[in-house]
């Protein structure tokens, strides 16, 4: 699914009574707008799978990574519970991959991040799906944005606000900006951010 630019370019045209906007006068608004909804977190991409397969350590993070949600895997038998961190982070992963890896399954069950890589322990003893779930920075087509419906209004509101913001229309930053504010706002609300665990 994924929002595009004519809807938003319309909505805009209506909000500040611009006929003449086309699609390339919105583009550094809507990514102002994308820059800022993913400081606080509410840019969720489409889950992605990867693939590990046998003696496999790591793997790349994905396109856009912002901060992590789960990496849940899945070698096709029973469902899997997600990686849980290494405390200690990549020193105690070291450590543990120069011992004797003790866990007789194989299967994986902890991860952590280093140079924009997913380091997996124990090493794969077979073939794994991981089902990684994240924030991702920011949209990088404004043609199509890749977000759900969830994202319309708030992606709409705030590219009215910074059209009008950079075009130094102070009357609609005064109608715009409350509006972005208070759909920013609620979908904070609904997304709580989650504790985020220092590695």
């Amino acid at each position: 699914m994924a929002i595009l630019k004519d809807d938003i370019l319309t909505f805009v045209k209506k909000a500040l009574k611009e006929d003449g906007f086309v699609d390339a006068d919105i583009e550094e608004e809507i990514k102002a707008t994308l820059a800022d909804l993913s400081k606080y977190n509410l840019l969720t991409a489409t889950p992605v799978d990867i693939a590990g397969v046998d003696g496999d350590t790591n793997f790349d993070e994905p396109l856009r990574f912002k901060r992590l949600i789960s990496i849940t895997p899945n070698d096709g038998s029973n469902d899997k519970l997600p990686l849980l961190p290494i405390k200690g982070g990549f020193r105690a992963y070291r450590q543990l991959v120069s011992g004797t890896q003790s866990n007789s399954s194989g299967n994986p069950e902890l991860y952590t991040r280093q140079n924009k890589k997913f380091w997996i322990y124990p090493t794969l003893t077979k073939s794994f799906t991981f089902t990684v779930e994240y924030y991702i920075n920011s949209a990088g087509d404004v043609d199509a944005i890749e977000f759900s419906d969830d994202f319309i209004n708030a992606i709409k509101y705030g590219t009215a606000y910074h059209a009008a913001l950079f075009r130094k229309k102070s009357s609609y930053v005064d109608i715009w900006l409350p509006i972005y504010i208070a759909e920013r706002g609620s979908m904070i609300a609904m997304n709580p951010p989650e504790p985020t665990i220092v590695q």
